[in-house]
């Protein structure tokens, strides 16, 4: 191969157009650095590659770390067992992230983990809310942190780890990992504390329907009636027990029928309502005179209640002869009610347990064929869907087509308030009470 031969093979190698001043000298120089260039961009792709593969590396041995975590902290014990479980996941995290030591804190067990003192890191963190990382020369109490806290649905405590078991300092992949395995941490608190408060609203059901049956043995076991007068009552609690209460008595001449509303629901009103109940049945033996025993009773209740306590009571004797005495402790309105025809007795004192009152009786004579319906403002106060109470016109409304018997009429009025309510749910206890004299 000649001179020229050769110069024209290698410039197609360049790529380039040879002219007779072009030597062959020249050529090999230019043919050279291409080579040296090629060779250059080869070993950067090298390096590149290298980086990319230990990067994947890096983040396949992060993925494995926080699978084999999950499987620890996922599986589900009661009780957790917090402490050995974290004691596998530090030694995890040590292999995959190369701390020298560590502070594990969580609030709610009182644990404390680690050879870092707890009182050490809150006086360098003082936001224990957030991620931290502290580099070399950024804090002169320690060279190199880690700070990552533990959240779910409370803040259960931190992750804290320090310097570096090879030198150099917690790199972007360490802060990920470790939160990672923070929110691991706190998704396993999560599921305890979802376990505790599932156990604890059990053990409330329980412990509230026994309360609820024991109210419901508070209330009569029978109803007494009399030739001439009968009687029939419903109570149901806005909860699973409540503050009203009915009661009968037999007197001398005939029937004491009580009926009373303790402000407020639920267990501090049941409460109060059970200590009303024991005052008035002792009582009713001692006091004949139903103006004194309201009075007596008032007394009792205004030593044992507080400011923001009180009691609705309506009291009302009826005798054979269809005399009825009522004293109306501000209560609702007690209706009487004879064939379509209604009076309406309003409220003559103040509640029971605010002051010291004297409660006189209003004296009435009823007719055969009367109704005399008591109840709580559970009724009145009935909210359908638009939030509009069923009132005392409709209650009245419904009073004067009044027929049957004391059940029939206690039927007929819980069913028109749960028609106007329509599946609402009660928006205060209901207790309904009617007396039918039959003369």
């Amino acid at each position: 191969m000649n001179e020229r031969e050769i110069r024209e093979r290698v410039c197609r190698l360049l790529g380039m157009s040879c002219g007779e001043n072009v030597t062959v000298e020249e050529l090999l120089d230019l043919l050279e650095a291409e080579f040296k260039e090629y060779r250059k961009s080869l070993e950067e792709q090298a390096i590149f590659m290298e980086a990319q593969l230990e990067e994947l590396s890096k983040s396949y041995e992060e993925i494995a770390t926080l699978f084999q975590i999950s499987e620890i902290l996922g599986a589900f014990e009661y009780p957790l067992k917090l402490g050995e479980k974290l004691e596998k996941v530090i030694e995890l995290l040590r292999n995959a992230v190369g701390f020298q030591k560590y502070l594990v804190f969580v609030k709610r067990e009182g644990l404390v983990l680690g050879d870092v003192p707890k009182d050490e890191v809150e006086r360098i963190v003082k936001d224990t809310s957030k991620t931290v990382l502290i580099e070399p020369g950024m804090n002169e109490l320690v060279e190199n942190m880690l700070f990552v806290p533990i959240r779910g649905s409370e803040d259960y405590g931190y992750v804290c780890l320090v310097g570096k078991e090879k030198g150099g300092i917690f790199t972007a992949g360490d802060r990920r990992l470790t939160e990672s395995v923070a929110k691991q941490i706190a998704a396993a608190l999560d599921r305890v504390l979802f376990v505790e408060r599932e156990r604890e609203r059990q053990r409330m059901e329980e412990q509230m329907e026994i309360a609820r049956k024991i109210q419901r043995s508070l209330f009569p076991k029978r109803i007494p009636r009399t030739k001439r007068i009968e009687l029939f009552a419903f109570s149901k609690p806005a909860i699973q027990v409540g503050g009203d209460y009915y009661d009968v008595f037999e007197r001398e001449k005939g029937l004491l029928v009580v009926v009373g509303d303790v402000a407020g629901k639920g267990i501090p009103a049941a409460l109060l309502m059970s200590s009303l109940r024991s005052y008035l049945r002792l009582m009713v033996k001692f006091f004949k005179d139903l103006s004194e025993l309201v009075c007596e009773l008032n007394k009792i209740l205004c030593e044992d209640l507080t400011d923001d306590r009180f009691v609705t009571m309506v009291f009302l004797e009826i005798e054979e002869d269809g005399r009825v005495s009522i004293v109306n402790a501000g209560h609702n309105p007690v209706y009487v009610v004879r064939n379509g025809e209604l009076v309406r007795l309003e409220s003559t004192g103040i509640p029971l347990g605010i002051s010291e009152w004297r409660y006189r009786r209003v004296v009435t004579t009823v007719k055969p064929n009367s109704f005399l319906v008591l109840y709580t403002d559970g009724v009145t106060e009935a909210r359908n869907v638009e939030k509009e109470e069923y009132g005392y016109q409709r209650l009245e409304r419904l009073l004067r087509r009044a027929h049957g018997s004391a059940e029939n009429l206690v039927g007929d009025i819980l069913k028109d308030v749960q028609e106007f309510t329509a599946g609402q749910p009660l928006h205060d206890d209901v207790t309904v009470l009617v007396i039918k004299y039959s003369g």
